[in-house]
């Protein structure tokens, strides 16, 4: 009787570990449908097959597909999501380049390539863009995922700092600027000058007075940010002590492949941002916090200063701050680095090779790639309320920038499913108007960001790695990251000040992961320029 138990309980605990995998959050694997594609959302994101831009691609291609999900969380958990039985596609599936090369040359996914004659939209991207077709291949030379392409120039340049102008304003009126600063409240208008010692002093006061006037000196936040974010990082700050700083502390500069730690500048200013945390100019939260959690925190009005891309979505009173100038060295120096976010990005959504009509099923997926339908995908669709039902004089879709209550972002996460789609220049221009807040964004980064890049940094492009680079990669780079991660974050968020030789020994002790990664990718950028020379 025991052993029936145990073996019940067995059964029982299987179940419970296997089924979430073959089910989305709410919704099993439907049978009597022609396609099945797995997505990964959350579940505060709508039903997929309710969204009226995939019930129009479904009368308009005559493809009955049906949506199941898996929350981020769940398939996180999956070690082998191309196993799930009765799925045909999986979208959003997130895979590295290594995953990609991996399941393709096992035969788990197929190679698009070999369905091109079936998608004339995406056949045509890859002839005009040779730099995306470089992108996409595997070192077998074969495609294994569909891409998303979004061209507005503003993910590589991803943080703009903000003052708290009220605040500063409050200083001007009690006689307590920094010794030695003379600002006029005239002065306080975006694109304020600061050096950053002039900065750090403004940092002094608002963490020492009573800023915001609830009788409390302790619950002012000087400086935020969001450590190792894709945007809003404390990477530009880095980068004022003349190194073209990113979040993955890897970049190009001139032609060649470097990474930042191995500059003294990029020391000193861990040394000097030590000295921030010390004093109370930045907290440990901001090494610690999530996205999320900072614009959380940011509608209590506490913020003295803070890096993202724009005010209005951290702050309930945007108009209270204003844009500072990357901060100037003692040279009167600026400088910015550039991100290696990428505008092209893979993975998107791989065919299963178990799928019984990968023709008709990626004749679906080409006409996401359709400016119309790329929109929707990427903001919500007509029917939702994403665009106005009239287009401009140039037949453009008009972003509607009224969502009622609900914030743009709130309305984009419920309603846009994002992904596979193509918007470039030539869409922006013809076809889809930027929303008023990126059309914002750029005009900002025009203005105050990028005159300021260092000179001759550019980010790394998507690069294409040999089998062999793959490998060595996936040994090296992860680790080192983490490696970099820790060692900085430890030596910020300390009372002892990082010393010279505790760096140099981290150098040292990391020496052959550097020379590795840095070695592998300079030889896939000479080739991926070769090759898009070649293309021209």
């Amino acid at each position: 009787m025991k052993r029936i138990i145990i073996g019940i309980v067995s059964v029982v605990v299987w179940i419970a570990c296997v089924i979430p995998f073959a089910m989305g959050s709410s919704q099993s694997i439907a049978s009597g449908h022609e396609f099945t594609v797995l997505a990964i959302k959350e579940d505060n994101v709508k039903d997929y097959n309710s969204m009226p831009v995939f019930i129009d691609l479904a009368e308009e291609t005559d493809t009955d597909v049906y949506w199941t999900f898996n929350t981020s969380t769940q398939y996180a958990n999956n070690p082998d999501p191309v196993g799930i039985n009765g799925i045909d596609a999986i979208y959003h599936s997130g895979f590295s380049n290594l995953k990609l090369y991996n399941y393709g040359r096992r035969g788990s996914i197929v190679a698009i390539d070999k369905y091109l004659s079936y998608m004339p939209n995406f056949s045509e991207i890859l002839e005009e863009r040779p730099d995306i077709a470089e992108a996409l291949k595997s070192p077998d030379g074969h495609i294994y995922s569909l891409p998303r392409v979004e061209e507005m120039g503003l993910k590589q340049y991803p943080n703009i700092l903000f003052i708290n102008k009220k605040w500063v304003e409050k200083l001007i009126d009690d006689g307590q600027l920094p010794e030695g600063l003379e600002l006029e409240k005239s002065d306080l208008v975006d694109g304020l000058d600061l050096s950053r010692d002039e900065f750090k002093a403004i940092l002094q006061k608002f963490n020492d007075l009573d800023m915001d006037d609830d009788e409390d000196t302790t619950n002012e936040v000087p400086l935020t940010f969001v450590s190792g974010n894709w945007q809003g990082n404390e990477s530009d700050l880095i980068a004022s002590f003349g190194v073209p700083e990113n979040r993955e502390h890897k970049t190009i500069v001139d032609g060649e492949v470097v990474f930042t730690i191995e500059s003294e500048n990029w020391y000193n200013a861990i040394v000097e941002l030590n000295d921030w945390y010390n004093r109370g100019l930045i907290r440990s939260a901001s090494f610690t916090q999530s996205q999320d959690n900072f614009l959380a925190r940011g509608q209590d009005g506490r913020y003295g200063a803070f890096y993202w891309w724009e005010k209005e979505t951290v702050v309930s009173e945007p108009d209270d701050y204003i844009i500072v100038l990357p901060l100037s060295d003692e040279n009167g120096n600026r400088y910015v680095g550039v991100s290696n976010e990428l505008e092209v990005e893979k993975g998107e959504c791989v065919i299963l090779s178990s799928c019984k009509d990968p023709e008709k099923l990626l004749a679906y997926f080409d006409k996401f790639f359709e400016p119309d339908y790329s929109a929707q995908l990427n903001y919500g669709s007509i029917d939702s309320g994403a665009f106005l039902r009239e287009r401009d004089e140039l037949g453009r879709l008009v972003p509607n920038d009224d969502h009622g209550k609900q914030s743009a972002d709130d309305f984009r996460m419920r309603n846009a499913p994002y992904g596979v789609i193509y918007l470039t220049e030539e869409q922006w221009e013809n076809d889809v108007q930027m929303e008023s807040r990126a059309v914002l964004r750029c005009e900002r980064l025009d203005s105050y960001i990028k005159p300021y890049t260092y000179e001759g940094a550019t980010g790394i492009p998507n690069l294409n790695y040999t089998a062999d680079e793959l490998t060595e990669l996936n040994i090296y780079e992860s680790s080192l990251s983490n490696n970099i991660l820790n060692w900085m974050t430890t030596a910020i968020i300390s009372s002892n000040k990082p010393s010279y030789d505790s760096w140099k020994n981290f150098l040292k002790e990391n020496s052959k992961s550097i020379s590795t990664v840095k070695r592998i990718n300079q030889t896939a950028y000479d080739r991926y320029l070769a090759n898009v020379n070649a293309s021209d």
